[in-house]
């Protein structure tokens, strides 16, 4: 089984368990900051692989529109460069725990060797399955230097109402990108 039709399984899996979630569960928090470990995977080179760091929020200005961004810088070696993400989305209620979101975003790629702006849009589900559990999965787009579909799945776990943990993984194309965060909420 490809990598594409695990994750498009896993998407699926999720879709499923939002329409059987907890009554007692309540709706995504859509006004946060995280940050945390971040890393790359090239499934063309297997000696390249960049770790670093990465932070990121959103923002919701009122019931349904909201801002977020991204900022992540990698490195290896003596070569590192910055990923800048900065943009809008509409949220749309599902049900009493899952939201549908759909977004647009600009691009930013600054590294050693070269710097690409190009943009991003994306269409996901989020969930509060249970008090503490939340999941999520997103497809989108990703154009910077060449246009590539993106799948995104990950999880977090709420210690208390505004700290959870988490982790993701996001494939584009032949890249892997995996994070672990800690999350607050406002």
């Amino acid at each position: 089984m490809s990598k594409a039709t695990s994750l498009f399984a896993t998407l699926f899996a999720i879709s499923a368990a939002v329409t059987s979630t907890s009554a007692l569960a309540d709706k995504p928090d859509w006004r946060y900051v995280e940050g945390g470990y971040t890393k790359l995977d090239f499934d063309n080179n297997e000696s390249f692989e960049p770790d670093g760091f990465a932070a990121s929020g959103k923002y919701l200005l009122n019931s349904n529109w909201y801002l977020n961004g991204e900022y992540s810088f990698f490195e290896e070696g003596n070569f590192d460069f910055d990923m800048l993400t900065v943009g809008a989305g509409y949220r749309l209620p599902v049900n009493s725990t899952t939201d549908a979101y759909f977004g647009a975003n600009l691009e930013r790629v600054d590294g050693d060797i070269d710097d690409d702006n190009g943009y991003s849009v994306n269409a996901g589900l989020r969930s509060m399955v249970t008090e503490q559990i939340e999941l999520a999965g997103e497809v989108g787009y990703y154009d910077v230097d060449g246009g590539e579909a993106t799948i995104k799945v990950g999880a977090n776990y709420y210690i208390t109402p505004q700290w959870a943990v988490g982790a993701s993984y996001e494939l584009i194309n032949e890249l892997d990108v995996m994070q672990v965060t800690a999350r607050y909420a406002f």
